[in-house]
This record gives structure tokens, sequence and C-alpha cells, in this order.
């Protein structure tokens, strides 16, 4: 009777110890999932005060080069007054940050409406696309262009799109917006090694690129990557402003000037679309930035900035938006 009750209370005391250690359990799983929450709720909110800080300043870039392009004195200012060049990024810093903006005319680009076929086959070749692939999007982009359903060699029309797993109508006609180039047959091997806004355009009436209005990466394919020719080309810009022929010859070497030079033009004429590109980095100060410069620390460079991306027309002082884009960068 005794050893029965012993054996009792220690069954009891057991299971007692085995209650005990689960609600430790449980309650240690909801203290870690809180603080878990926690920290994800404070990064949530760290990396919306970031976009929301990164944002307003791209925003007052985008303000600065729409300003700095309208800012056209009619007379002679004085010897320290900076004249505005296009295609060069201009950096400032305001108690919040740092703002990095550039300005490009969209001659500066290539026409997916009036297309250099040989123009648009050495981009290609610059984004290692082989020459069967070449012919395929360059056929493709006349059929998506025209009004038939006749197909060219390499091209594809209504009933290849049709039949793709998401299937979509191809434009039949002039194309609205760079970003249909992604939507057309052979080019999804391009698809996000680039933004289409910074190299394609609907807005060149000419088949010829300003070499004056460059977008960083228009300027990466005409150097071929080469750092150094990049930055001759930006010393060139903010030393002379306006290049000419013989300046784009320096800059891109005699091989790959000879190449391109035809495809050249050194003004925007009458064209009056741009793009304004500006990035916004959140607590960067200027000290910052030479501190990091001086001892070689590329990290902090690397970082993510918030990029905004505005196309639009200048008609006398009055700018109307196209289109805008935003993101990190």
């Amino acid at each position: 009777m005794v050893k029965d009750t012993l054996t009792q209370e220690v069954s009891e005391k057991g299971f007692a110890l085995v209650v005990v250690i689960v609600i430790m359990l449980l309650v240690s799983f909801l203290a870690s999932q809180l603080i878990l929450n926690v920290r994800t709720e404070l990064k949530v909110a760290f990396n919306t005060k970031a976009r929301s800080s990164g944002l307003a300043l791209a925003v007052a870039g985008l303000n600065l080069g729409i300003f700095r392009i309208l800012d056209t004195p009619l007379h002679y200012i004085n010897e320290e007054y900076e004249s505005f060049h296009e295609g060069y990024e201009y950096a400032a810093f305001l108690p919040s940050g740092r703002v990095t903006y550039t300005v490009v005319n969209e001659s500066g680009k290539i026409d997916l409406n009036k297309m250099n076929e040989s123009l648009l086959k050495i981009f290609l070749e610059y984004m290692e696309v082989d020459v069967d692939d070449q012919s395929v999007i360059i056929d493709s982009l006349y059929d998506w262009r025209d009004s038939d359903d006749l197909h060219r060699l390499n091209g594809a029309e209504q009933e290849y799109y049709q039949a793709l797993d998401d299937p979509y109508i191809p434009r039949n006609g002039r194309i609205q917006d760079p970003a249909e180039f992604f939507l057309i047959h052979g080019t999804d091997k391009l698809n996000k090694k680039f933004k289409a806004s910074d190299i394609f355009t609907v807005h060149n009436t000419s088949r010829k690129i300003n070499f004056n209005s460059l977008t960083p990466l228009m300027l990466d394919f005409l150097v071929e990557g080469d750092e150094e020719k990049k930055i001759a080309y930006r010393d060139a810009k903010y030393e002379l402003g306006t290049l000419n022929k013989s300046q784009a010859r320096i800059i891109l070497g005699d091989e790959r000037f000879d190449r391109c030079t035809s495809f050249l033009t050194y003004t925007a004429a009458n064209n009056k679309y741009y793009t304004v590109l500006a990035q916004g980095k959140p607590g960067m100060a200027e000290e910052d930035q030479d501190e990091a410069i001086s001892q070689d620390e590329t990290t902090s460079q690397d970082e993510p900035e918030m990029a905004v991306s505005v196309l639009f027309q200048l008609k006398g002082s009055k700018v109307t938006y196209l289109s805008w884009q935003e993101g990190w960068s």
C-alpha cells in the first residue's frame, strides 16, 4: 500500500516536471518569436525610413537636374559661373544625405522606331549576343512594329506570341515605350541585364546617337566598358562641355571611333525630350565620401541607393512628365 502510494507520488511528480518543461519550451518559443517579430518590425521600419529618405533625396536630384537644364542665362554672368553639361554626373550634399543627378537628352539613345540596324547589331554584339540570335531579335523587332502577320525569316508574329504560356499580342505599330523591347522574341536572354530606357528611346528623330548626351550605360557601350575612357569622357565633358568629332576620336580610340562614327552626332538639334537620372543616399556627408575615397573604401560606395528616372518633355519653360520610375539602384 505504501509502495503504491510512493509510486503514485513519483509518477505525479514526473508528470508535473514534464508539464513544466513543456510550458518552459512553449514560453521560450513564444519569447523567441516575439523577439524575431520585434527585430523584423524594426528592420521594416528602418527600410521604410531609408526608402523614404532616399526617395526624397532622389526627387531633390530630379528637381536640381530640371532646374539646371532650365537655367540658361541670356548674358555672361562671371568667370565662376558653372555652365551645365548633359551626360555629366553632378553631386550635391544636403543635410540628410548625398544627391547625384545626370540629365541626358533622348537624342543620346537608340530609337526603336527609327532603328539603325547596323547600330543595333553593334550594341547586341557588345551585349555578347551571338550572330544568329542578333538576327532573331532584329527580324522580330521589325515584325513587332509592322501591321501584317507575315513574319520575316527569323522573326515572329502574333501566332508565336499567342502560343506562349503567358500569351500577349504584339504592338503591330509604332512602339510606345522602350520597355516593349523585352517583350520581343529573342530578347529574353537580355532581360534584367539592363533597363530598356537606359539604352532605347522612342523620342530620337534621327538614326544617330548624340555623343554629348549619353546615359552611363550608353557610354559604357561606346567605350566597350573601358573605365579609363569613361573617366576621359567625363573629364572632357566637365572641362569642355560640348565635344566634337575630333575629341570623340581621342576618347574612343581610332578603331572604335571608325566603327561608330557613322552613327554619332554631336548636337541634340531640336529634341525636347530629356531624362533625369537621380540617386539619393541617406546619411552620407561630403566628408564621409572624401574619407572613403582617401582610404580606398569602395564598400560604402556599393551600397544600394534610391534611384529615380524621369522622362519629360521641355517646351520653353514648361515641363511635362511622361514617365516616372523609381527603385533601389
